[in-house]
């Protein structure tokens, strides 16, 4: 018996739509199962290669993370440091101002003492405040940079300057006779670290600032691959209804196309199930 001509056109696209069906249920299910959108390559080619750069990105922007993180502790030991050298140069202060008004030798003298031994306290601190494993209040003027971002030029120097008993001026006083020269002295080295002082905690400020300038872009650059490579599940979800759905209905028509010749039919049907 001859083929109907609207029976075969009918079950060509009824057969093309079940293969749309079947195609559009498996990358629902693979997604589902996967939680990608993209699986493999083919999947979105350009898409792949932006996906790889942000997340090498989102790789660069964690080291940097823990790269300022570190700076920033090692920050605070500075800080800590330079504020207890300011402790040292008080106290000192406040001996030579007694002593300026004390008439009693032997009491001036005692003061003296202790102004001395204030003087060797505020060396020994300031030889082991460190910075990356290095010596930054002992001697000289020193820098070190750190890396903040994920480009060469994204780095921060931090210049550090010597705060000794020595580099301050006020290694070789003494309170016992020269009171008001030792509080001169004292006086302008104060005034030095506190200026030390506050360039470190403006280190500090604008090393916080790098930090969240990492996390934001952590965050983007996640938000973006996510965006990417992640699959929606409930759109997925949804897709895959659809295609049951169009998949019953393709079936359903195949079967309903009886005048076709049967192992014509069985034929087709065979590749679009296979």
């Amino acid at each position: 018996m001859a083929t109907s001509p609207v029976n075969s056109s009918t079950t060509l696209i009824a057969l093309g739509g079940l293969k749309s069906a079947n195609a559009d249920a498996a990358k629902a299910t693979e997604r589902l199962a996967t939680g990608l959108k993209v699986v493999r390559a083919s999947d979105d080619p350009a898409g792949v290669g932006r996906a790889a750069q942000l997340k090498a990105d989102v790789a660069s922007y964690m080291q940097a993370k823990k790269n300022i993180n570190t700076a920033l502790g090692d920050m605070q030991n500075v800080t800590d440091g330079i504020n207890g050298v300011l402790d040292y140069l008080t106290e000192m202060r406040s001996i030579a101002v007694a002593a300026a008004g004390e008439n009693d030798v032997t009491v001036r003298r005692t003061m003296d003492a202790q102004f001395k031994e204030l003087i060797i306290g505020l060396d020994d601190l300031a030889s082991n405040v460190t910075f990356a494993d290095k010596s930054v209040l002992a001697s000289g003027s020193n820098s070190t940079t750190v890396q903040v971002g994920i480009t060469q030029n994204a780095t921060k120097t931090l210049a550090f300057t010597a705060a000794t008993s020595t580099t301050l001026g006020v290694s070789g006083l003494e309170v016992s006779a020269s009171a008001g020269a030792a509080l001169t002295a004292i006086t302008v080295a104060i005034n030095t670290v506190s200026q030390s002082l506050a360039t470190y905690g403006g280190y500090e400020a604008s090393l916080q600032s790098y930090s969240s300038l990492a996390d934001s872009e952590v965050l983007s650059k996640s938000s973006q691959y996510g965006d990417i490579m992640n699959a929606d599940l409930a759109v997925e979800a949804t897709n895959l209804a659809s295609a049951k759905i169009r998949q019953d209905a393709a079936t359903a028509v195949l079967a309903q196309a009886n005048s076709m010749n049967r192992n014509i039919a069985d034929y087709l049907l065979n590749g679009a199930l296979g």
